[in-house]
């Protein structure tokens, strides 16, 4: 029986450049603090603007004078509120020659901060979009979490500090979170066990990914022994937070 894995994972957030743009980055905590709260990881729909090819070099060892040289790919990508710079490190660039300038795409990435300036640090997925209906429901899930009030203030910087004051972050959370709750020794409430049963489900979809391969609906059941009908409205989420995908019918893959 293989090791359970244990890791921390950010959820991709769904959100626009104008909310990275008015972000602020935080080093310590490779995080870029939003209205969204802080993010690791985000998902964009946009236009592709500009396409371009670059080199970089790394030593391969310590003690050894060679150096290895990666072709890496830059894109430049605008949704209507900003324009922002997102980069494919290491690539086969015959993979992505198929994404051309006024393509519009969906792109998942991390955040990352360079020259000042936020930007895709690195691609994880980035995908052509064909179905017009794809981009407004995407669009609507953004709009969906402001009109109803799932956003936060983000922190201010006192003068001449240089990191984000953790606790005035926590007094910006929404008043239905019980802080005492949250760091006490309170039992465990239904939401929490389901969210540790989608963990397991998760991690074990990201345990059998690294072949390439996935895992079916079946063998995911088997496995984890959860009735098909909860099995899939858990799957479900996972996908909605762009942590799974289906690459075939009843067959999951993690991002």
């Amino acid at each position: 029986m293989s090791e359970t894995r244990t890791f921390e994972f950010s959820p991709a957030i769904r959100c626009w450049v104008k909310h990275l743009a008015e972000g602020r980055f935080n080093a310590k905590k490779k995080s870029l603090f939003t209205i969204f709260g802080a993010l690791k990881r985000i998902r964009l729909v946009a236009t592709i603007t500009n396409k371009e090819e670059f080199v970089s070099k790394k030593q391969n060892d310590i003690n050894s004078p060679t150096e290895e040289i990666s072709t890496n790919i830059r894109f430049e990508l605008d949704d209507g509120t900003g324009i922002i710079s997102a980069v494919k490190w290491d690539v086969d660039s015959e993979k992505y020659k198929d994404l051309n300038i006024g393509d519009m795409v969906d792109v998942l990435g991390r955040v990352g901060y360079y020259s000042e300036k936020v930007q895709v640090n690195n691609i994880r997925l980035i995908k052509k979009i064909t179905d017009p209906n794809y981009i407004l429901l995407r669009e609507a899930e953004v709009i969906k979490k402001i009109k109803f009030g799932e956003i936060q203030e983000i922190p201010k910087i006192e003068e001449g500090g240089s990191d984000i004051d953790e606790d005035s972050f926590f007094d910006n959370l929404s008043d239905d979170i019980d802080i005492d709750q949250l760091f006490g020794e309170s039992k465990p409430s239904k939401a929490s066990k389901v969210d540790t049963i989608k963990e397991e489900i998760f991690s074990t979809i990201y345990e059998y990914s690294q072949d390439g391969n996935g895992i079916s609906l079946e063998e995911l059941q088997a496995r984890l022994k959860i009735p098909e009908n909860k099995l899939r409205t858990y799957i479900n989420d996972l996908v909605m937070e762009s942590r799974i995908y289906p690459t075939e019918e009843n067959i999951y893959q993690s991002y």
